[in-house]
Protein backbone atom coordinates (compact mmCIF):
# COMPACT_ATOMS: atom_id res chain seq x y z
CA UNK A 1 0.00 0.00 0.00
CA UNK A 2 2.60 2.98 1.41
CA UNK A 3 4.43 1.66 -2.33
CA UNK A 4 1.62 2.39 -4.37
CA UNK A 5 1.09 5.70 -3.07
CA UNK A 6 4.56 6.74 -3.68
CA UNK A 7 4.74 5.51 -6.85
CA UNK A 8 1.11 7.41 -7.33
CA UNK A 9 2.93 10.64 -5.67
CA UNK A 10 6.12 10.95 -7.68
CA UNK A 11 6.54 14.55 -9.26
CA UNK A 12 6.98 14.72 -12.50
CA UNK A 13 10.21 15.31 -12.45
CA UNK A 14 10.43 12.18 -11.27
CA UNK A 15 7.52 10.43 -13.81
CA UNK A 16 9.38 11.85 -16.66
CA UNK A 17 12.70 10.79 -15.38
CA UNK A 18 11.46 7.22 -15.27
CA UNK A 19 9.75 7.46 -18.32
CA UNK A 20 13.21 8.98 -20.06
CA UNK A 21 14.87 6.07 -18.51
CA UNK A 22 12.91 3.24 -20.02
CA UNK A 23 12.48 4.98 -23.81
CA UNK A 24 16.17 5.55 -23.93
CA UNK A 25 16.88 2.03 -22.54
CA UNK A 26 14.15 0.95 -25.33
CA UNK A 27 15.21 2.94 -27.84
CA UNK A 28 18.81 2.38 -27.03
CA UNK A 29 17.68 -1.37 -27.45
CA UNK A 30 16.24 -1.05 -30.92
CA UNK A 31 19.22 1.19 -32.12
CA UNK A 32 22.16 -1.27 -31.33
CA UNK A 33 19.90 -3.93 -32.93
CA UNK A 34 19.33 -1.89 -36.53
CA UNK A 35 23.07 -0.70 -36.03
CA UNK A 36 24.47 -4.06 -36.19
CA UNK A 37 22.01 -5.10 -38.63
CA UNK A 38 23.05 -2.38 -40.72
CA UNK A 39 26.21 -2.60 -40.03
CA UNK A 40 26.20 -6.54 -40.73
CA UNK A 41 23.87 -5.71 -44.16
CA UNK A 42 27.29 -3.03 -44.87
CA UNK A 43 30.19 -5.31 -44.05
CA UNK A 44 28.19 -8.19 -46.38
CA UNK A 45 28.12 -6.48 -49.37
CA UNK A 46 31.35 -5.18 -48.94
CA UNK A 47 32.70 -9.03 -48.84
CA UNK A 48 30.64 -9.88 -52.00
CA UNK A 49 31.99 -6.76 -53.54
CA UNK A 50 35.22 -8.24 -52.47
CA UNK A 51 34.58 -11.29 -53.72
CA UNK A 52 33.36 -10.38 -57.08
CA UNK A 53 37.03 -8.59 -57.45
CA UNK A 54 38.97 -11.62 -56.47
CA UNK A 55 37.17 -13.32 -58.87
CA UNK A 56 37.41 -10.75 -61.76
CA UNK A 57 41.29 -11.05 -61.50
CA UNK A 58 41.05 -14.58 -62.17
CA UNK A 59 38.71 -14.64 -64.68
CA UNK A 60 40.83 -14.29 -67.88
CA UNK A 61 43.55 -16.61 -66.74
CA UNK A 62 40.84 -19.20 -65.65
CA UNK A 63 39.56 -18.31 -69.44
CA UNK A 64 42.49 -19.01 -70.93
CA UNK A 65 43.82 -22.01 -68.80
CA UNK A 66 40.12 -23.81 -69.85
CA UNK A 67 40.81 -22.91 -73.56
CA UNK A 68 44.10 -25.10 -73.63
CA UNK A 69 42.82 -27.68 -70.94
CA UNK A 70 46.02 -26.97 -68.53
CA UNK A 71 43.98 -28.44 -65.23
CA UNK A 72 47.43 -28.14 -63.23
CA UNK A 73 47.86 -24.81 -63.81
CA UNK A 74 44.36 -23.83 -63.40
CA UNK A 75 44.58 -25.71 -59.79
CA UNK A 76 47.80 -23.09 -59.09
CA UNK A 77 46.38 -20.02 -60.25
CA UNK A 78 43.05 -20.76 -57.73
CA UNK A 79 45.43 -22.08 -55.09
CA UNK A 80 47.30 -18.73 -55.19
CA UNK A 81 44.24 -16.96 -54.79
CA UNK A 82 42.88 -18.81 -51.62
CA UNK A 83 46.87 -18.29 -49.89
CA UNK A 84 46.91 -14.19 -50.94
CA UNK A 85 43.24 -13.71 -49.47
CA UNK A 86 41.95 -15.16 -45.68
CA UNK A 87 38.73 -14.32 -46.24
CA UNK A 88 38.18 -17.19 -49.44
CA UNK A 89 37.37 -20.13 -47.93
CA UNK A 90 37.41 -21.82 -51.88
CA UNK A 91 37.67 -21.00 -55.64
CA UNK A 92 36.76 -23.53 -58.20
CA UNK A 93 35.70 -23.42 -62.11
CA UNK A 94 33.16 -25.51 -63.45
CA UNK A 95 32.61 -26.15 -67.36
CA UNK A 96 29.83 -25.37 -69.62
CA UNK A 97 27.99 -28.71 -68.82
CA UNK A 98 28.57 -27.86 -65.02
CA UNK A 99 31.18 -30.58 -64.26
CA UNK A 100 33.91 -29.27 -61.64
CA UNK A 101 37.37 -29.14 -63.69
CA UNK A 102 39.33 -27.33 -60.46
CA UNK A 103 39.25 -26.31 -57.46
CA UNK A 104 41.00 -25.79 -54.16
CA UNK A 105 38.56 -28.06 -51.98
CA UNK A 106 41.58 -30.17 -49.70
CA UNK A 107 39.21 -33.66 -49.40
CA UNK A 108 37.89 -33.03 -52.41
CA UNK A 109 34.57 -31.42 -53.78
CA UNK A 110 31.77 -31.22 -51.33
CA UNK A 111 28.75 -33.05 -52.54
CA UNK A 112 25.64 -30.76 -53.44
CA UNK A 113 27.70 -27.70 -53.49
CA UNK A 114 27.54 -27.35 -57.09
CA UNK A 115 23.93 -28.31 -57.62
CA UNK A 116 23.09 -25.04 -55.06
CA UNK A 117 25.43 -22.68 -56.43
CA UNK A 118 26.23 -23.08 -60.09
CA UNK A 119 25.35 -20.87 -62.54
CA UNK A 120 22.91 -21.50 -65.19
CA UNK A 121 23.91 -21.20 -68.73
CA UNK A 122 23.60 -17.64 -70.11
CA UNK A 123 23.07 -16.36 -66.06
CA UNK A 124 24.63 -13.01 -65.16
CA UNK A 125 27.53 -12.90 -62.40
CA UNK A 126 25.36 -13.64 -59.06
CA UNK A 127 25.96 -14.03 -55.11
CA UNK A 128 24.43 -17.13 -53.00
CA UNK A 129 24.94 -17.32 -49.20
CA UNK A 130 25.13 -20.87 -48.52
CA UNK A 131 25.21 -22.63 -44.75
CA UNK A 132 28.38 -24.93 -44.11
CA UNK A 133 29.98 -25.94 -40.50
CA UNK A 134 31.51 -23.00 -40.73
CA UNK A 135 29.34 -20.84 -40.90
CA UNK A 136 27.87 -18.78 -43.63
CA UNK A 137 29.72 -18.36 -46.80
CA UNK A 138 28.77 -16.39 -49.80
CA UNK A 139 29.21 -18.04 -53.71
CA UNK A 140 30.17 -14.95 -55.52
CA UNK A 141 29.58 -16.70 -59.35
CA UNK A 142 30.84 -15.24 -63.17
CA UNK A 143 30.49 -16.41 -66.44
CA UNK A 144 33.40 -17.24 -68.55
CA UNK A 145 32.11 -16.02 -72.09
CA UNK A 146 30.49 -19.65 -72.88
CA UNK A 147 33.03 -21.83 -71.26
CA UNK A 148 31.65 -22.24 -67.86
CA UNK A 149 31.52 -20.29 -64.70
CA UNK A 150 33.83 -19.52 -61.77
CA UNK A 151 33.33 -19.85 -58.21
CA UNK A 152 34.81 -17.84 -55.25
CA UNK A 153 32.97 -18.79 -51.60
CA UNK A 154 33.89 -15.88 -49.23
CA UNK A 155 33.70 -16.54 -45.34
CA UNK A 156 31.49 -14.33 -42.93
CA UNK A 157 32.62 -15.66 -40.16
CA UNK A 158 35.04 -12.94 -39.39
CA UNK A 159 32.74 -10.17 -40.24
CA UNK A 160 29.89 -11.12 -38.03
CA UNK A 161 32.79 -11.49 -35.13
CA UNK A 162 33.85 -8.08 -35.80
CA UNK A 163 30.07 -6.53 -36.25
CA UNK A 164 29.65 -7.92 -32.89
CA UNK A 165 32.71 -6.44 -31.41
CA UNK A 166 31.69 -2.41 -32.61
CA UNK A 167 28.27 -2.96 -31.50
CA UNK A 168 28.79 -3.74 -28.15
CA UNK A 169 31.72 -0.72 -27.88
CA UNK A 170 28.89 1.46 -28.80
CA UNK A 171 26.82 0.05 -26.41
CA UNK A 172 29.43 0.46 -23.52
CA UNK A 173 29.58 3.61 -24.50
CA UNK A 174 25.49 4.49 -24.92
CA UNK A 175 24.91 3.14 -21.31
CA UNK A 176 28.02 6.25 -19.79
CA UNK A 177 25.74 8.58 -22.02
CA UNK A 178 22.52 6.87 -20.43
CA UNK A 179 23.75 8.12 -17.08
CA UNK A 180 24.97 10.77 -17.73
CA UNK A 181 21.54 11.89 -19.58
CA UNK A 182 19.58 10.72 -16.41
CA UNK A 183 21.43 13.22 -14.50
CA UNK A 184 21.13 16.24 -17.18
CA UNK A 185 17.43 15.16 -17.52
CA UNK A 186 16.61 15.25 -13.81
CA UNK A 187 18.20 18.74 -14.00
CA UNK A 188 16.20 20.01 -17.48
CA UNK A 189 12.68 18.69 -15.96
CA UNK A 190 13.00 20.90 -12.88
CA UNK A 191 13.18 23.83 -15.11
CA UNK A 192 10.53 22.15 -17.66
CA UNK A 193 7.83 21.77 -14.74
CA UNK A 194 8.26 25.37 -13.57
CA UNK A 195 7.42 26.69 -16.95
CA UNK A 196 4.87 24.66 -17.43
CA UNK A 197 3.00 25.63 -14.42
CA UNK A 198 2.78 29.16 -16.61
CA UNK A 199 0.79 27.50 -19.64
CA UNK A 200 -1.07 25.45 -16.94
CA UNK A 201 -2.38 28.21 -15.76
CA UNK A 202 -3.07 30.06 -18.97
CA UNK A 203 -4.42 27.17 -20.13
CA UNK A 204 -6.90 27.33 -17.47
CA UNK A 205 -7.92 31.20 -17.96
CA UNK A 206 -8.85 30.05 -21.40
CA UNK A 207 -11.31 27.29 -20.31
CA UNK A 208 -12.61 29.91 -17.93
CA UNK A 209 -13.66 32.25 -21.18
CA UNK A 210 -10.89 34.77 -20.57
CA UNK A 211 -9.30 34.57 -23.71
CA UNK A 212 -6.81 37.50 -23.11
CA UNK A 213 -4.85 35.59 -21.23
CA UNK A 214 -0.97 35.75 -22.55
CA UNK A 215 1.95 33.54 -21.66
CA UNK A 216 4.93 35.31 -21.17
CA UNK A 217 7.71 32.73 -21.91
CA UNK A 218 10.47 34.63 -24.10
CA UNK A 219 12.09 31.20 -24.44
CA UNK A 220 13.55 30.12 -27.97
CA UNK A 221 13.60 26.27 -26.92
CA UNK A 222 10.46 24.11 -27.63
CA UNK A 223 8.47 25.34 -25.00
CA UNK A 224 9.09 29.08 -25.66
CA UNK A 225 7.48 27.88 -28.81
CA UNK A 226 4.51 26.21 -27.34
CA UNK A 227 4.04 29.54 -25.07
CA UNK A 228 3.72 31.83 -28.35
CA UNK A 229 1.48 28.90 -30.38
CA UNK A 230 -0.47 29.07 -27.33
CA UNK A 231 -0.79 32.80 -27.14
CA UNK A 232 -1.38 32.91 -30.98
CA UNK A 233 -3.94 30.53 -30.15
CA UNK A 234 -5.91 32.63 -28.11
CA UNK A 235 -5.67 35.47 -30.61
CA UNK A 236 -7.13 33.20 -33.74
CA UNK A 237 -9.57 32.19 -31.16
CA UNK A 238 -10.73 35.49 -30.16
CA UNK A 239 -10.27 36.00 -33.81
CA UNK A 240 -12.64 32.93 -35.05
CA UNK A 241 -15.27 33.90 -31.72
CA UNK A 242 -15.71 36.93 -33.78
CA UNK A 243 -15.89 35.72 -37.24
CA UNK A 244 -18.36 33.12 -35.78
CA UNK A 245 -20.46 35.76 -33.99
CA UNK A 246 -19.98 38.13 -37.11
CA UNK A 247 -21.10 35.47 -39.94
CA UNK A 248 -24.03 34.32 -37.26
CA UNK A 249 -25.39 37.89 -37.05
CA UNK A 250 -24.81 38.54 -41.50
CA UNK A 251 -27.14 35.52 -41.73
CA UNK A 252 -29.66 36.08 -39.66
CA UNK A 253 -29.83 39.74 -41.07
CA UNK A 254 -29.15 37.79 -44.48
CA UNK A 255 -32.46 36.11 -44.34
CA UNK A 256 -34.13 38.89 -42.76
CA UNK A 257 -33.34 41.18 -45.30
CA UNK A 258 -34.17 38.48 -47.87
CA UNK A 259 -37.51 38.39 -46.34
CA UNK A 260 -37.85 42.27 -46.16
CA UNK A 261 -36.51 42.70 -49.81
CA UNK A 262 -38.79 39.58 -51.49
CA UNK A 263 -42.16 41.43 -49.96
CA UNK A 264 -40.28 44.74 -51.04
CA UNK A 265 -39.95 44.14 -54.53
CA UNK A 266 -43.99 43.10 -55.85
CA UNK A 267 -44.78 46.99 -54.84
CA UNK A 268 -41.78 48.40 -55.63
CA UNK A 269 -42.31 46.56 -59.51
CA UNK A 270 -46.40 48.06 -59.46
CA UNK A 271 -44.77 51.80 -58.41
CA UNK A 272 -42.20 51.42 -60.82
CA UNK A 273 -45.04 50.54 -63.49
CA UNK A 274 -47.47 53.16 -62.58
CA UNK A 275 -44.57 55.60 -62.84
CA UNK A 276 -43.62 54.80 -66.55
CA UNK A 277 -47.38 54.96 -67.53
CA UNK A 278 -47.25 58.34 -66.18
CA UNK A 279 -44.34 59.86 -67.65
CA UNK A 280 -45.71 58.54 -70.82
CA UNK A 281 -48.88 60.25 -70.87
CA UNK A 282 -47.24 63.10 -68.86
CA UNK A 283 -45.88 63.45 -72.87
CA UNK A 284 -49.18 64.80 -73.74
CA UNK A 285 -49.32 68.55 -75.37
CA UNK A 286 -52.71 69.24 -73.65
CA UNK A 287 -51.08 68.33 -69.98
CA UNK A 288 -47.74 70.29 -70.79
CA UNK A 289 -49.87 73.06 -71.47
CA UNK A 290 -51.11 73.49 -67.86
CA UNK A 291 -48.99 75.21 -65.72
CA UNK A 292 -50.37 73.36 -62.30
CA UNK A 293 -48.66 70.19 -64.77
CA UNK A 294 -45.52 71.38 -65.17
CA UNK A 295 -43.44 70.39 -62.15
CA UNK A 296 -44.98 66.75 -63.09
CA UNK A 297 -42.76 65.07 -65.41
CA UNK A 298 -39.61 65.72 -63.07
CA UNK A 299 -41.67 64.69 -60.35
CA UNK A 300 -42.45 61.22 -62.17
CA UNK A 301 -38.72 60.92 -63.17
CA UNK A 302 -37.62 61.01 -59.52
CA UNK A 303 -40.13 58.79 -58.35
CA UNK A 304 -39.05 56.05 -61.30
CA UNK A 305 -35.11 56.71 -60.89
CA UNK A 306 -36.05 56.16 -56.87
CA UNK A 307 -37.84 53.20 -57.39
CA UNK A 308 -35.23 52.01 -59.56
CA UNK A 309 -32.74 52.60 -57.00
CA UNK A 310 -34.90 50.41 -54.38
CA UNK A 311 -35.02 47.59 -56.64
CA UNK A 312 -31.10 47.62 -56.54
CA UNK A 313 -30.91 47.52 -53.29
CA UNK A 314 -33.57 44.82 -52.88
CA UNK A 315 -31.79 42.54 -55.42
CA UNK A 316 -28.39 42.97 -53.75
CA UNK A 317 -30.49 42.08 -50.33
CA UNK A 318 -31.74 38.70 -52.08
CA UNK A 319 -28.03 38.23 -53.20
CA UNK A 320 -27.11 38.78 -50.39
CA UNK A 321 -29.66 36.38 -47.97
CA UNK A 322 -29.54 34.06 -50.92
CA UNK A 323 -25.98 33.43 -52.18
CA UNK A 324 -25.15 31.40 -55.29
CA UNK A 325 -22.61 28.57 -54.58
CA UNK A 326 -19.18 28.95 -56.17
CA UNK A 327 -18.99 27.13 -59.46
CA UNK A 328 -14.77 26.48 -58.70
CA UNK A 329 -12.81 26.40 -61.99
CA UNK A 330 -9.45 27.13 -62.63
CA UNK A 331 -8.73 30.53 -62.29
CA UNK A 332 -5.62 32.74 -63.47
CA UNK A 333 -5.55 35.45 -60.97
CA UNK A 334 -3.05 38.13 -63.30
CA UNK A 335 -5.93 37.23 -66.34
CA UNK A 336 -8.96 37.96 -64.03
CA UNK A 337 -7.41 41.41 -63.41
CA UNK A 338 -7.10 42.70 -66.73
CA UNK A 339 -10.42 41.05 -67.61
CA UNK A 340 -11.64 43.66 -64.78
CA UNK A 341 -10.18 46.28 -65.35
CA UNK A 342 -11.82 46.42 -69.21
CA UNK A 343 -14.97 46.09 -67.35
CA UNK A 344 -13.77 49.41 -65.54
CA UNK A 345 -12.53 51.61 -68.59
CA UNK A 346 -15.93 53.93 -68.83
CA UNK A 347 -15.95 54.08 -65.07
CA UNK A 348 -12.05 55.09 -64.81
CA UNK A 349 -12.37 57.52 -67.39
CA UNK A 350 -15.43 59.42 -65.58
CA UNK A 351 -13.48 59.69 -62.32
CA UNK A 352 -9.98 60.82 -63.87
CA UNK A 353 -8.43 58.06 -62.20
CA UNK A 354 -5.52 56.70 -62.84
CA UNK A 355 -4.72 52.22 -62.32
CA UNK A 356 -1.50 51.01 -61.56
CA UNK A 357 -1.38 47.09 -61.90
CA UNK A 358 1.57 45.39 -60.01
CA UNK A 359 1.30 41.59 -60.88
CA UNK A 360 3.60 39.04 -59.66
CA UNK A 361 4.98 36.65 -62.63
CA UNK A 362 4.14 32.71 -62.96
CA UNK A 363 1.14 32.59 -60.23
CA UNK A 364 -0.22 29.40 -59.77
CA UNK A 365 -3.99 28.84 -60.19
CA UNK A 366 -6.53 29.56 -57.91
CA UNK A 367 -9.91 27.04 -57.58
CA UNK A 368 -12.23 29.49 -56.82
CA UNK A 369 -15.78 31.06 -59.42
CA UNK A 370 -14.44 33.76 -61.72
CA UNK A 371 -17.60 35.49 -61.73
CA UNK A 372 -17.68 35.57 -57.88
CA UNK A 373 -13.97 37.13 -57.72
CA UNK A 374 -14.67 39.94 -60.46
CA UNK A 375 -17.27 40.80 -58.70
CA UNK A 376 -15.18 41.58 -55.41
CA UNK A 377 -12.55 43.36 -57.43
CA UNK A 378 -14.86 45.23 -59.16
CA UNK A 379 -16.47 46.27 -55.89
CA UNK A 380 -13.12 47.33 -54.13
CA UNK A 381 -12.04 49.27 -57.00
CA UNK A 382 -15.58 50.89 -57.24
CA UNK A 383 -15.52 51.57 -53.48
CA UNK A 384 -11.87 53.08 -54.03
CA UNK A 385 -12.78 55.14 -57.05
CA UNK A 386 -15.79 56.59 -54.67
CA UNK A 387 -13.26 58.31 -52.19
CA UNK A 388 -10.34 59.37 -54.19
CA UNK A 389 -10.10 62.61 -55.97
CA UNK A 390 -9.83 63.41 -59.61
CA UNK A 391 -6.34 62.34 -60.26
CA UNK A 392 -6.07 59.84 -57.95
CA UNK A 393 -4.93 56.56 -58.27
CA UNK A 394 -5.66 52.79 -57.79
CA UNK A 395 -2.83 50.31 -57.07
CA UNK A 396 -4.28 46.42 -58.15
CA UNK A 397 -1.13 44.10 -57.08
CA UNK A 398 -0.63 40.30 -57.11
CA UNK A 399 1.36 37.67 -55.28
CA UNK A 400 2.37 35.06 -53.61
CA UNK A 401 2.82 34.31 -50.31
CA UNK A 402 3.36 30.69 -48.68
CA UNK A 403 0.37 28.70 -49.73
CA UNK A 404 -1.75 31.57 -50.43
CA UNK A 405 -2.13 34.14 -53.31
CA UNK A 406 -3.00 37.68 -52.04
CA UNK A 407 -5.10 40.39 -54.22
CA UNK A 408 -4.75 43.93 -52.94
CA UNK A 409 -6.59 47.76 -53.98
CA UNK A 410 -4.56 50.23 -52.64
CA UNK A 411 -6.33 53.48 -53.32
CA UNK A 412 -4.57 57.05 -51.81
CA UNK A 413 -7.49 58.49 -50.55
CA UNK A 414 -9.01 60.12 -47.07
CA UNK A 415 -8.67 56.48 -45.75
CA UNK A 416 -10.89 55.21 -43.37
CA UNK A 417 -11.26 56.93 -39.54
CA UNK A 418 -10.11 54.09 -36.65
CA UNK A 419 -13.65 54.23 -35.09
CA UNK A 420 -14.97 53.23 -38.63
CA UNK A 421 -12.54 50.21 -39.48
CA UNK A 422 -14.53 46.99 -38.08
CA UNK A 423 -17.45 48.44 -39.14
CA UNK A 424 -16.48 48.18 -42.83
CA UNK A 425 -17.64 44.75 -43.88
CA UNK A 426 -20.98 45.24 -41.83
CA UNK A 427 -24.17 45.05 -43.75
CA UNK A 428 -25.80 48.31 -44.22
CA UNK A 429 -23.16 50.55 -43.31
CA UNK A 430 -21.28 53.05 -45.22
CA UNK A 431 -19.68 56.03 -45.24
CA UNK A 432 -20.91 57.35 -48.50
CA UNK A 433 -23.08 60.38 -48.68
CA UNK A 434 -26.60 59.32 -48.09
CA UNK A 435 -28.36 57.67 -51.39
CA UNK A 436 -25.21 57.07 -52.69
CA UNK A 437 -24.07 53.57 -51.37
CA UNK A 438 -26.10 51.11 -50.02
CA UNK A 439 -24.01 49.45 -47.44
CA UNK A 440 -23.88 46.20 -49.26
CA UNK A 441 -20.60 46.07 -51.29
CA UNK A 442 -18.11 45.31 -48.73
CA UNK A 443 -20.36 42.87 -46.97
CA UNK A 444 -21.20 40.77 -50.35
CA UNK A 445 -16.95 40.61 -50.84
CA UNK A 446 -16.96 39.45 -47.47
CA UNK A 447 -19.21 36.54 -48.07
CA UNK A 448 -18.03 35.77 -51.73
CA UNK A 449 -14.01 35.69 -50.09
CA UNK A 450 -15.21 33.35 -47.16
CA UNK A 451 -17.82 31.18 -49.56
CA UNK A 452 -13.80 30.52 -50.96
CA UNK A 453 -11.99 29.25 -47.80
CA UNK A 454 -9.96 33.54 -47.66
CA UNK A 455 -10.45 36.31 -46.04
CA UNK A 456 -10.27 39.62 -46.19
CA UNK A 457 -8.66 42.53 -43.88
CA UNK A 458 -8.50 46.21 -44.61
CA UNK A 459 -5.72 48.59 -43.86
CA UNK A 460 -5.94 52.19 -43.15
CA UNK A 461 -4.56 55.91 -41.91
CA UNK A 462 -6.47 58.67 -42.08
CA UNK A 463 -4.88 60.61 -44.65
CA UNK A 464 -2.80 57.90 -45.65
CA UNK A 465 -5.55 55.97 -48.22
CA UNK A 466 -6.89 52.35 -47.73
CA UNK A 467 -5.54 48.97 -48.81
CA UNK A 468 -7.87 45.98 -49.00
CA UNK A 469 -5.97 42.84 -48.78
CA UNK A 470 -7.73 39.35 -50.19
CA UNK A 471 -5.93 36.22 -49.17
CA UNK A 472 -7.00 32.96 -51.26
CA UNK A 473 -6.01 29.42 -50.59
CA UNK A 474 -3.89 27.74 -53.50
CA UNK A 475 -5.57 24.69 -53.89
Amino acid sequence: MMAARRAGGLSIRGRLLLGSAGVILLFGGLVLAGLYRAMLGLFMEELVRRGYAIADTLLEPSQNLLLTEDSFALQQVLQSSLSRHHDVRYAFVADAEGRVVSHTFMGGFPKGLDRAVLLDPGEASRSRPVRTEEGLIYDVGVPLQGLGSIHVGMRSAEVARRVVRDTMGWGSTAAGALMLGAVVIWWLTGRLAARLKDLVGAAEEVGAGRLDAVVQDRGEDEVGRLARAFNAMTRDLKEYQARALRAGKLAAIGELASCVAHEINNPLNTMGVCAQALLERASSPELRASAEFSDFPEYLKTIDSEVSRCKRITSELLLFGHPREPRLEPVDLNELVSESLGLLEHRLRGAEAAVETVLAPGLPRLHADSDQLKQVLLNLVGNALDHIRPGGQVRIATAKHGRELALSVTDDGPGIPPEHRDKVFDLFFTTKKAGAGSGLGLAICQRIVDSHGGRIAVESRPGRGAVFTVSLPIR
